[in-house]
């Protein structure tokens, strides 16, 4: 295809759905283009652009169509744990509360990217758990999906028992009964859980929502457009209500109005600012003192008074009265020169200075690290930040101190503020996958692995450690794709390099490794 149309094609694609395709997925995407020009009979990729872009009703039908092959389907029944553990304890449980305090038994939740239904009906059935008398309430659990297919089997209810993979078994039994080999969500559930089709990017949205989940469906958006639907998820949002994200999907993203609530399981972005959550932040977010203000101003003020002061006398002493108009307009021109100079001298020194004294904690931080004062290289690391609250470097660290000490929320929280500095960076990442994979989050770390792989498609280590959640999943094919893709990578780099895996290993060292490991 016409370089220049492929480009039309995927800014056309981005402007409709919001996707963006990545530049490795550029082959697949003309794949799929021409399996719908041969299925429409039409007899250039030109003719199919125009139809795609035209504004009628055959456009949205084929829209539909070609949507089908662009997007994701797979999930499954509690789908990330560690998630649905934060809603099932603290969110559902909060919303709840208030809504019974305030006397009104409503409650409104969005599966947005809702795919085959899966996370529709386990946000149901979790409801229906925490509620006992759910009958009397006016619950609505709205499932969205840009997907026809996706949506017409969400309706359906029917699943296969690889849905059911990390349910609980009387869960299934409870809320699902089997029928010709498969399982059917039983009616309880499925009368308070709708479906329907909402395009994030051009359609509007429901209104008056108590929670928003949106996972896994960002990681596929361009930024522009993340933004674009985090404003109108912000404005569908009851006062106070929450939106759940995948890990990592907002990292490095404007969050415009939404405040950030850090917890242990996953960040968590809700509407509004009451007195609770700010009292929570106060107890959840770092808070340093400014010692490079209280330098600097006693710095300046010491070099300048003490300077000018032995100058300004040795005028003095020389002129007689007459003069002493002269000398007050003289004093005051040079206490102005030299207060230009001064502060120019301060800069310098205080950035002597700092440099000096933030190298000195740095290194210090980075040392106790090393053998494993955690706490005190936790100080030191926080004292280095007071002087450089945009380094990247002290992030990161703060965030390996906190994870050694299994504190995952502070761990994840300094892993968010490396990203926002530098979002192309992949060393907290990898950090967020061992987290996701202590809490088994495996979903999880397999997203992360994947924006790795985004961020860098060289990056050997995320093809090697993804084939090996795939393999522990038994899915072969998946885990061979992902060693033979490392493999490839591998095999065009010196055998004498060292690939920064398992603490260091040579080229040839792991190609060995990894042809012998079938």
């Amino acid at each position: 295809m016409n370089p220049n149309l492929l480009q039309n094609f995927i800014q056309l694609i981005a402007d409709y759905t919001g996707l963006h395709i990545r530049e490795q997925d550029y082959d697949s995407l003309c794949k799929k283009i021409f399996v719908r020009i041969k299925s429409l009979k039409l007899s250039s990729p030109e003719q199919y652009y125009q139809l795609l872009a035209g504004q009628n009703k055959t456009s949205k039908d084929e829209w539909e169509k070609l949507i089908i092959l662009l997007t994701v389907t797979e999930t499954y029944f509690f789908r990330d744990r560690g998630q649905l553990g934060l809603l099932k304890n603290v969110i559902l449980p909060e919303i709840i509360k208030s809504k019974m305090a305030s006397k009104e038994k409503k409650i409104k939740i969005w599966s947005a990217g809702c795919s085959t239904g899966e996370e529709a009906y386990s946000l149901a059935i979790m409801v229906q758990e925490l509620i006992p008398d759910w009958q009397e309430w006016d619950i609505l659990i709205l499932g969205t999906d840009i997907n026809e297919v996706a949506l017409t089997k969400a309706k359906q209810g029917v699943y296969s028992n690889w849905s059911f993979r990390l349910i609980d078994r009387q869960i299934q039994k409870n809320y699902f009964y089997e029928f010709q080999g498969e399982w059917q969500v039983e009616e309880q559930v499925k009368k308070i859980v709708k479906f329907g089709n909402i395009n994030l990017v051009q359609d509007g949205f429901p209104s008056y929502i108590d929670l928003i989940l949106c996972r896994n469906v960002f990681i596929y958006f361009e930024a522009k457009h993340i933004s674009l639907v985090m404003q109108k998820f912000y404005n569908s949002l009851l006062k106070g209500g929450y939106l759940m994200t995948g890990h990592a999907e907002l990292y490095g993203q404007p969050l415009g109005k939404f405040k950030v609530k850090v917890l242990s399981e996953s960040l968590v972005y809700q509407r509004g600012q009451d007195e609770q959550y700010e009292n929570y932040l106060a107890d959840s977010l770092p808070i340093f003192t400014d010692k490079r203000m209280a330098n600097e101003k006693s710095l300046e003020y010491s070099l300048i008074n003490s300077i000018s002061e032995r100058k300004i006398s040795t005028y003095y002493s020389i002129c007689d009265d007459a003069n002493k108009q002269a000398l007050l307009d003289l004093k005051q021109k040079f206490y102005q020169d030299k207060k230009h100079e001064i502060a120019r001298e301060v800069t310098q020194k205080n950035r002597d200075l700092q440099s000096s004294q933030s190298d000195k904690l740095l290194l210090e931080a980075a040392e106790l690290f090393a053998v494993k004062a955690y706490t005190d290289a936790i100080r030191k690391a926080e004292d280095f930040l007071s002087l450089n609250p945009k380094n990247f470097r002290v992030y990161n660290l703060l965030a390996q101190l906190y994870a050694n000490l299994g504190k995952y929320e502070r761990a994840t929280f300094y892993c968010n503020q490396a990203i926002e500095i530098n979002s192309a960076s992949v060393e907290p990442f990898y950090l967020l996958v061992n987290i996701a994979e202590e809490q088994g989050d495996i979903e999880g770390a397999k997203i992360l692995l994947k924006r790795v792989i985004y961020l860098d498609p060289q990056e050997i280590p995320a093809y090697i450690e993804l084939g090996s959640l795939y393999a522990a999943e038994k899915n072969i094919l998946r885990a061979k794709k992902m060693k033979n893709i490392a493999l490839e990578l591998l095999k065009k780099l010196p055998v004498d390099d060292i690939i920064k895996y398992k603490g260091g290993i040579k080229v040839s060292e792991l190609i060995e490794y990894l042809e012998a490991d079938t």
